[in-house]
């Protein structure tokens, strides 16, 4: 009988424990959504919001030096292209986290290009 009551309390114990870590999954979730949004809204985050460069040199040096919106971090370049977006030419910089890992495309347009 007493096996029995502490299976029992170790099999409640589990589930309040599981269900902890499912709300703070869900704020954790939440906040990256948040992150991303606003990294969204920011210049380069977006087609409609390229980050202006005088020329392609200046793509992967401009995409380096944004930083993260999840951490913080160093963004490496994985490449960039080239890509008419909406009649706008612009250059897409697909990018990593080297610390968080995150991917990200940033949006840049050559100063002069329509």
């Amino acid at each position: 009988m007493v096996w029995l009551v502490w299976a029992l309390v170790v099999a409640y114990g589990m589930v309040m424990l599981i269900r902890r870590q499912a709300a703070s999954r869900a704020k954790l979730a939440a906040a990256i959504d948040q992150l991303e949004a606003r990294a969204q809204a920011r210049p380069g985050g977006a087609a409609d919001r390229p980050i202006e460069v005088v020329s392609p040199s200046e793509v992967e040096v401009a995409a380096r030096s944004t930083p993260c919106p999840l951490c913080g971090g160093e963004l490496r370049v994985d490449e960039h292209a080239a890509e008419t977006i909406d009649g706008t030419r612009l250059r897409l910089a697909h990018a990593t986290c080297i610390a968080c890992s995150s991917s990200r495309t940033l949006y840049l347009q050559i100063k002069g290009l329509p």
